[in-house]
């Protein structure tokens, strides 16, 4: 038997949270399991839902006389809460959440191995038979799917964390142990490491946390981690098949969530038919607020191609970065990549399938690119198309959404992206003879943009293409570099080669001005590595001095850890992020990590390439349950995963339910959509009432947790459970397509 597929069973058997027909109905809370904390507490789950109002009395105010084990009062009693799961708004305009509390029960003393624990409370009798191989203990956290067998770093964490309890100091020593599942064997014993109370930093944990070495656990699995009087872990394996699963499950996130196309078997269960594959000629000038209007009455055009976000259908400009990203990764790491990879559509084309689904972004641009020889924006590329408004959560999918949905404007840094990916598409395709016309069709769309900024000023006069944006020193890159390929006069070619050298020397060189500037994990910094690194990688290279100065700053930046400046050497946890928290700043890593790939791929020596790769794995580590809240915010991965993500497609899948169009899937639960990123835990939250709906649920309350604790599931909390793919989910796929490297 596959190990890997013995891991995916044993997994589902930790599981901290019930999933619950969406028929349910509140009843009284329920004691729905327990578990361990650490060795003299039990940790009780008491389930309640779904409702839209709390338990009146709320098991939160239960105490001492409540809580018997073994017939006596708890010593202490302690309390947390959140929300596992949501269904869409009632007919009475409510959220119906489903709530889980957390019962600490500090007992006298230590839990001993072979002893039953009957816990008896108003909310049920359960007993706990505590062995430590065989009892859960939330409060050692791992990678719930699997560690990298090259990687020189890997470790678990134990952090205690009693909700209302806060944080608990061990003096004993930790003793812990790596079993082998398949035969109950151990297979490296040691002793934990204090690392100090994580409380100073401004991202912090709350946690006294101990470091659990695994650099010397021999690859294999599935494996737990047993700590002596504690218990034991969720399963985990060290391989290159645990490895190669969770990168093809990321990059199957993002054909989930392609438009334009029906998602069908073989490919995936998962299945939809076709969605906004037209779109109203609106020609609305662009806004972030959104305001699309539109008409039946105007001109339709074909619109297939791109990617959804989250919560609604939108195609915008932020999403230019999704082709640029992967195909810069791909030209970095082309032997990492393979046709047949990820299971897509395009698979066995012979293109390797992470340059397919580059394309598959590319493609809508070229339908919102303007090829009318008579039309006055001649080349230009719309800025993405738009609805009216938010589709509702439960009611539609993609495939059923009613809007008409409409385009934007053309805009100049949309054409500028356009014409550097149609150019670095055209000339990666050239490795592929059976598609020439593809590439030259590509390379001539990307002369058209070109031809569009060179015509057009701005408010200002300034012709775009002269223009001191990361977007032109991309474009203008990619246009000298197709150059050869395709037999253009080295008079342009040296034209776009100045306009990059001096875009380069200003933007890289000198630091540019805000927001085009290097500023490596800052989302809102136009440069990425991706827009430059093709210069590095070339032989086209006409100035070593530039590349040098480039090459260094790639180096200096990822010594200095990016603009968060993150040391993982001293950190507690493998986040990145130290100055801020907003949406998706927790748990997309691959932006910390973007600076450390390309560092890694330019490493001069072994060691200092080994040192960047594990820097990347664990990265990797955080999101897939190696973090403070023990849980994988990836759907489709890990042991204890987010359950009810803010996602349109999922609620379908998730429960069966039909959406109006696949009418044979009703009763038909296949769970979420995997392969999405939420964001995470957030810093502020929304007044919104609808968010509140899951906020208020937490306790301890919002403001009075860590901030790496600010998080509740629960679709309502968008804050929190949206993702969109160029701020999450691009930047964990190009992570892990740097981690699975051949072997």
């Amino acid at each position: 038997m596959n190990p890997f597929r013995t891991l995916l069973c044993i997994s589902l058997l930790p599981l901290l949270s019930v999933q619950v027909s969406c028929d349910a109905s509140a009843g009284e809370p329920r004691i729905a399991g327990a578990h361990s904390a650490a060795p003299n507490t039990a940790a009780v789950t008491v389930i309640y839902g779904f409702t839209d109002a709390p338990p009146d009395p709320s098991p939160l105010h239960s105490g001492r006389e409540d809580w018997t084990v073994n017939g006596n009062p708890a010593a202490t009693v302690h309390h947390a809460a959140w929300v596992s799961d949501a269904l869409p708004k009632s007919d009475r305009h409510t959220y119906p959440v489903e709530i889980t509390y957390r019962v600490y029960l500090e007992l006298d003393a230590p839990m001993e191995n072979g002893r039953t624990y009957e816990i008896d409370s108003p909310y049920g009798k359960i007993s706990l038979d505590f062995h430590d191989r065989d009892t859960f203990c939330e409060s050692i956290k791992v990678n719930q799917v699997g560690y990298h067998p090259e990687s020189t770093r890997r470790y678990a964490n134990l952090g205690v964390f009693l909700g209302s309890g806060g944080s608990r100091y061990y003096d004993e020593p930790i003793i812990y142990r790596v079993v082998s599942l398949s035969d109950d064997r151990d297979v490296y014993q040691g002793r934990a490491e204090y690392l100090g109370e994580d409380v100073r930093a401004a991202v912090s944990s709350g946690e006294h946390v101990y470091r659990l070495d695994l650099h010397e656990v021999p690859p294999g699995g599935p494996y737990i981690l047993s700590a002596e009087g504690w218990g034991r872990s969720h399963p985990f394996e060290i391989s290159y098949e645990a490895v190669s699963h969770i990168a093809y499950t990321y990059a199957r996130g993002l054909y989930h969530q392609r438009c334009g196309i029906a998602l069908e078997s073989p490919w995936t269960e998962h299945t939809r038919d076709a969605c906004h594959c037209r779109a109203a000629m609106t020609r609305i000038p662009w806004s972030p607020s959104g305001g699309m209007r539109t008409d039946e009455r105007i001109p339709m055009t074909e619109v297939t191609g791109g990617h959804h976000d989250a919560g609604d259908f939108s195609r915008r400009p932020y999403h230019t970065i999704i082709p640029v990203m992967l195909m810069g990764y791909y030209e970095a790491f082309p032997d990492h990549f393979t046709d047949g990879q990820f299971n897509i559509p395009e698979s066995g084309n012979s293109i390797p399938d992470l340059l397919d689904e580059a394309l598959w972004a590319v493609r809508l641009w070229e339908h919102l690119q303007i090829l009318d020889p008579r039309a006055r924006s001649y080349g230009g590329v719309m800025a993405g198309t738009d609805s009216p408004s938010h589709p509702v959560y439960g009611q539609v999918s993609a495939a059923s959404d009613p809007s008409l949905i409409g385009t934007w404007d053309v805009r100049p840094c949309v054409t500028a992206s356009f014409a550097g990916m149609a150019a670095q598409a055209a000339r990666l395709l050239t490795q592929f003879p059976e598609i020439e016309d593809t590439a030259e069709g590509l390379h001539q769309r990307a002369l058209a943009a070109w031809e569009y900024l060179e015509t057009h000023r701005d408010e200002e006069g300034m012709i775009h293409s002269e223009g001191e944006t990361s977007e032109i020193m991309y474009a203008s890159l990619q246009l000298y570099l197709a150059g050869r390929y395709f037999g253009r006069e080295e008079e342009e070619t040296e034209r776009f080669y100045r306009t990059f050298s001096r875009l380069a020397q200003r933007i890289l060189v000198e630091d540019g001005h805000w927001p085009h500037q290097y500023r490596p994990g800052n989302m809102y910094a136009a440069c990425r590595t991706v827009h430059f690194i093709s210069y590095l990688l070339s032989d086209q290279q006409q100035d070593v001095h530039l590349a040098d100065s480039i090459r260094r700053l790639i180096t200096s930046q990822a010594e200095a850890g990016g603009y968060m400046g993150f040391d993982m050497d001293s950190s507690f946890y493998p986040h990145g992020a130290t100055r801020s928290y907003g949406w998706g700043a927790a748990t997309a890593q691959g932006r910390y990590a973007d600076v450390y790939a390309f560092a890694y791929r330019l490493a001069e020596t072994e060691e200092l390439a080994q040192r960047y790769f594990d820097t990347l794995c664990q990265f990797g580590d955080y999101a897939l349950g190696l973090n403070p809240l023990g849980i994988s915010f990836v759907t489709g991965l890990g042991s204890r995963q987010v359950q009810s993500p803010t996602h349109l497609d999922s609620y379908f899948t998730k429960f069966g339910r039909s959406d109006g169009i696949h009418d044979d899937h009703l009763d038909d639960p296949k769970g979420n959509v995997p392969g999405l990123l939420i964001f995470g835990p957030a810093e502020g939250r929304s007044g919104m009432e609808y968010q509140r709906s899951v906020s208020d649920r937490v306790h301890p309350q919002w403001d009075d947790l860590p901030l790496q604790r600010r998080w509740s599931d629960g679709w309502p909390l968008v804050d929190c459970n949206e993702f969109s793919i160029w701020e999450t989910m691009i930047w964990n796929i190009c992570l892990y397509g740097v981690i699975n490297r051949p072997h």
